[in-house]
């Protein structure tokens, strides 16, 4: 600050501010690249949920992008690598004819650092031929998708539905019904461990060995997990019947019938969920 003290030199009057040195710390996280906002000659990325934000530009993210790929970011899996400084900001919003301070994290442009897996540039790819296939295919798997919202589907049964429609056979099934904040990990780790698959409404049935799961592959949602007792005809007949609330209330004995035997959240941090996962599996 620059400025004069007063003549009892108890008080310092400032008349202009010199430098400011904000607060600031470091943060390292996976930034999805399905949650950045591409433009010309820089993208946004921001986490509503964390509530912060991130601007780069391509000497940061040693990649070429455009504004067109805002049109298939949805189907992009992949995450980037993201380490920075940051500081504190706020934005104000009008509700109910009040505004109200919301406090945000901004990312220090300069102190930005952006690391990229090595296979994205496969991931590129695989999703703008995603997002061509469907555009190409839209009404074929209109018609998918108006089925799988009435009666699951296991999916080779949709492969064989595929084919008969015309779409080419190595078109990935399970995007058929894949929301655009879904995070693959939750469907990947399950799909590997799985016998069958089935696709139902906006969620994913996995035929486990130690019993099914009802999975919506999305943060803030849960992993259902269910005991099979008999058929998996018999269960998926009385599972669509019922709906998440009737299971964890235990309406009409509902949990009982299905052999519910717990849920597990998916929060910000994934090697929590996959461990209860697998305790609940062994019991």
């Amino acid at each position: 600050m620059a400025g004069e003290r007063s003549r009892d030199g108890q008080t310092f009057f400032a008349a202009q501010i010199l430098s400011f040195q904000p607060e600031h710390w470091e943060r390292r996280f996976h930034a999805p690249l399905r949650n950045f906002d591409f433009y010309q000659d820089h993208a946004i990325y921001r986490d509503v949920r964390r509530k912060l934000e991130v601007t780069v530009d391509q000497s940061v993210m040693p990649i070429r992008w455009d504004a067109t790929w805002n049109r298939w970011r949805h189907l992009l899996g992949a995450k980037v690598d993201l380490h920075g400084t940051f500081v504190q900001t706020g934005k104000y919003r009008r509700r109910n004819g009040h505004w109200s301070l919301v406090k945000w994290e901004t990312g220090l442009p300069s102190r930005i650092r952006v690391k990229i897996p090595p296979d994205f540039t496969d991931q590129i790819e695989t999703a703008r031929r995603s997002y061509h296939r469907f555009g190409k295919f839209s009404d074929a798997l209109g018609q998918i998708r108006a089925r799988i919202e009435c009666e699951p589907m296991e999916r080779e049964q949709l492969r064989r539905l595929c084919w008969d429609l015309g779409i080419p056979g190595d078109f990935d099934i399970a995007q058929i019904n894949w929301g655009p904040d879904f995070d693959p990990f939750f469907y990947q780790q399950l799909s590997r461990r799985a016998r069958q698959i089935y696709l139902f409404r906006g969620e994913y049935i996995f035929d486990l060995p130690g019993g099914i799961a009802v999975e919506t592959p999305q943060l803030g949602h849960a992993t259902y997990l269910l005991s099979k007792s008999s058929s998996m005809e018999a269960f998926l007949d009385v599972y669509i019947k019922s709906s998440k609330e009737d299971i964890r209330r235990n309406r009409g004995n509902i949990a009982e019938k299905l052999g519910f035997l717990g849920r597990t959240i998916h929060d910000s941090n994934p090697c929590s969920w996959l461990k209860n996962l697998e305790l609940l599996l062994a019991e």
